[in-house]
């Protein structure tokens, strides 16, 4: 770079302040060194000095005192970096030498039999490869450079923390493993700016760092995008895990974003889960967040593999004769006994077993672990009262937990008690292998227990506060709405601001705007951003636009990533491009995807095609469809039709997981201006198709906008009845007409709003324009009065001055 042609005058200017700023300090100690009497000579010569000292060490002081406070930040900001590093990177191991680590993650196994080779790991049986360890391996070693995360799902005692370890000891076995044991030591790691270059960041059981100190959306992008080095996140979650993660949303899941360490649990896991990739051998590689599934049941290849290690570890041998249907590794964790000791064991002690089933049922009801003793007993006593007549002992509690905790083979155990810092006993914890078990052949015992009302009555009396905003979840997700709201409620009034937050959105979510805001403000006014966010979602739709733009601005104080997307599409909803710019720019900083695609978005519609590519890669990169569909439309401007057809079904088939697992999102269809590209990138993908004009690919496009249109996209079932309009089938034209006004009209009646904020009035008119279009075929169809009807439909919700004739 060509030096300024001020730079020397600066340089000269910087010497002359350091050298005053030295002698400044020098007059300084030399005031404080006479003040204190240390300097021989008469008085009368030490009043001199010292009044001449303190004359000319005053611009020093001032100087010295400015200057450490232009140091103190920078100063403060390493010592936090430093500390932040040494506490966990300093005693890091390598990925090699933490096969000890390891096994305190992985299941108990069987023990060894007595006369089995002394040279056997006794915490770890013989690794049986799996047939996904190449593909995992592949995505590993093609990670090295830039990094990435890679979650390892299914079910419990599958194998999921041994497959993932064998594969990164295979091929970053040098890399450092630092002891990461919450959510907000990572966030540290990363606010910090940390060299996290060539780390493992073990994630195991993954959903517990969702849950009290939050790993943010936010850390993980940063990772992922590589802004600290390449560094790869590895983690396993169990599938109902997944599932319950997936399954909760909120009607701006986009919009409620990392707003700091003490924002909500399940929206950050949920923006992490999304961003993973499902693994296809086509082009899983490239993904940088990937997800593989391992299967709980060995193959015929995996099973021939555990026989040729069987005569190596006798454990496997035991293994292989005692697994069903080739659960060969759960057999290994002792998942037979376990099962055994809760359901089957008729010379156990029933009362024992009931207590483990009132673990297993408090855990399905939402009860984070540990749980206590006295959440376990009054449902237990539920189970024993449908099986017993018989009064209870005094001590029955004492008794049956020591059975249940007792250890069944080796480590093996149905229940461990955990202890608080203090020593003291403060609950249990429940073996996964018998939760995973009640939702399949245990479901007969679990279920009922499940769905009574005085189960819910007796968790919601005996809980903690801090537990009950979670079972309120749990109740909410089984159609339990009463014992939800009760939850909630009771939460709250003990300030609990995650129930305060999930009132606002359970009320959101079904229209009712006004009971939503009162619940978001009561949050949004304890400082908690994503309550900010979604209070300015609820007076969108109730047409405050100051309040909702106070709101906004509120959070965006706050840093919060998401109230920069909503306040930037609120600029630029009303012009005020610059500044909407600005807001998507800082959120796009904060590794914000939203804030990505929308950027690169504005970028392309000015020309800017260059930096627009950059912002939608990167929105890509963390698995946006809106930024892969973006993307995929510059590259074919470009005339680079196949990587624009690559990247369109990328896009389509990332929207389409975000269909199928996050159901209650997507009903009803939230439409384009709410829905994280999902719409656009599939109808993009199918409108390409038809510019194909094969056979095939016709086919393939109607294919993609049935996807959409049967869930209510209105712009996709208009595309359909111009399929059918082009084969001659007007019976066909006539279906999708209709679906497709039925479908605007639902869009406009509850997302009106979104949409003027997000596309204007040509947004609105488009869907006006498909109602009009489904008027005039009615007339041509011979059906004035069905014309009429939808013609006065098209007019309550038409922008234009004039309408269609």
């Amino acid at each position: 770079m060509r030096d300024s042609p001020y730079m020397g005058e600066r340089r000269t200017t910087g010497w002359m302040v350091a050298v005053a700023v030295l002698a400044g300090a020098c007059l300084v100690a030399a005031g404080a060194l006479f003040a204190a009497g240390h300097v021989p000579g008469p008085a009368w010569g030490t009043a001199v000095v010292g009044t001449l000292i303190a004359v000319l060490a005053a611009p020093g002081k001032r100087a010295v005192e400015a200057l450490g406070a232009r140091w103190a930040e920078p100063v403060e900001q390493m010592s936090r970096r430093s500390a932040a590093r040494s506490a966990l990177l300093g005693r890091a191991q390598r990925v090699v030498d933490s096969q000890q680590r390891m096994a305190l993650s992985i299941h108990a196994a069987i023990p060894l039999p007595r006369d089995a080779d002394s040279t056997l790991s006794g915490s770890l049986p013989e690794y049986i490869p799996r047939g996904i360890d190449a593909d995992i391996r592949a995505w590993i070693k093609g990670h090295t450079k830039t990094g990435g995360l890679i979650v390892l799902v299914g079910d419990a005692a599958a194998g999921k923390t041994r497959c993932l370890y064998e594969a990164l000891r295979a091929e970053v076995p040098d890399w450092r493993m630092p002891e990461v044991e919450t959510g907000s030591q990572l966030n540290a790691l990363v606010h910090e700016g940390v060299d996290l270059s060539r780390s493992v960041v073990w994630l195991d059981e993954l959903q517990n760092f969702f849950a009290d100190e939050v790993v943010t959306a936010a850390s993980v992008r940063q990772l992922v995008l590589g802004r600290h080095g390449p560094v790869l996140l590895a983690a396993t979650i169990r599938a109902q895990e997944l599932d319950r993660l997936l399954l909760v949303a909120s009607p701006a899941d986009s919009a409620v974003s990392s707003g700091g360490p003490e924002t909500i649990g399940h929206h950050h896991a949920r923006q992490v889960m999304k961003m993973l990739a499902r693994w296809s051998p086509r082009g899983g590689v490239a993904e940088r967040a990937i997800r593989f599934h391992l299967d709980s049941r060995l193959g015929a290849d995996e099973l021939a593999r555990a026989r040729a290690i069987s005569e190596i570890d006798p454990r496997i041998e035991i293994a292989l004769h005692g697994a069903e249907d080739g659960r060969v590794i759960a057999t290994l964790a002792g998942a037979p006994e376990l099962i055994d000791r809760w359901t089957l064991d008729t010379a156990g002690d029933p009362r024992g077993q009931a207590v483990i089933t009132a673990a297993v049922v408090a855990r399905r009801c939402g009860h984070p672990e540990p749980i206590p003793s006295s959440v376990l007993e009054p449902i237990a006593v539920l189970h024993l009262s449908g099986c017993s007549e018989a009064p209870l002992p005094a001590d029955w509690l004492l008794t049956a937990l020591a059975w249940a905790e007792s250890p069944i083979t080796g480590r093996i155990r149905a229940l461990r008690r955990s202890a608080a810092g203090s020593g003291e006993v403060d609950g249990f914890r429940v073996s996964d292998v018998l939760l995973q078990h009640s939702y399949g052949l245990a479901r007969g015992l679990v279920d009922p227990l499940v769905l009574r009302d005085d189960t819910w009555a007796a968790l919601l009396e005996h809980a903690e506060p801090s537990a009950l905003s979670d079972i309120g979840s749990a109740a909410d997700a089984v159609g339990k709405v009463e014992q939800a709201l009760r939850a909630w409620q009771s939460a709250a009034a003990a300030n609990d601001l995650r129930a305060m937050f999930r009132l606002g959105w359970f009320y959101a979510k079904r229209g009712e705007y006004r009971n939503g805001t009162v619940w978001f403000q009561q949050a949004a006014e304890r400082q908690l951003s994503p309550a900010m966010v979604g209070l300015a979602f609820c007076l969108r739709e109730l047409d405050e636009p100051a309040q909702e733009e106070r709101w906004l601005r509120r959070a965006v104080e706050l840093n919060s990533p998401g109230a920069m997307v909503n306040l930037g599409l609120t600029l630029f909803a009303r012009g005020d491009t610059a500044e909407g710019e600005a807001m998507y720019r800082r959120a796009a900083d904060l590794g914000e995807a939203v804030a990505m695609a929308n950027l690169g978005y504005r970028l392309r519609e000015r020309g800017d095609l260059g930096e627009a590519e950059e912002w939608n890669r990167r929105g890509a990169v963390l698995g946006h469809p809106g930024a892969m569909e973006n993307l995929a439309s510059i590259l074919w401007e470009r005339g680079d039709v196949a990587q624009a057809l690559e990247w369109y079904r990328r896009g389509a088939e990332r929207a389409l997981t975000f269909m199928e697992e996050s159901p209650t999102f997507f009903r009803p269809w939230p439409g384009e201006s709410r829905d994280q590209g999902v719409s656009d990138t599939i109808l993009g993908l199918a409108q390409m198709l038809l510019e194909q004009a094969g056979m095939d690919q016709i086919e393939e496009a109607e294919r993609w906008f049935r996807v959409i249109a049967e869930r209510g996209d209105p712009r996709a079932a208009a595309a359909l009845a111009n399929v059918h309009a082009g084969r001659g089938d007007m019976d066909g034209v006539r279906i999708w007409r209709r679906a497709a006004a039925e479908a605007a009209e639902g869009h406009l009646t509850r997302n009106r709003a979104s949409m003027l904020t997000s596309y204007g009035e040509a947004g609105v008119q488009r869907h006006v324009d498909i109602m009009l279009d489904h008027a005039a075929g009615l007339a041509d169809d011979g059906d004035s009065s069905g014309a009429e009807e939808w013609r006065t439909k098209a007019a309550r919700h038409s922008v234009r001055s004039s309408q269609h004739p």
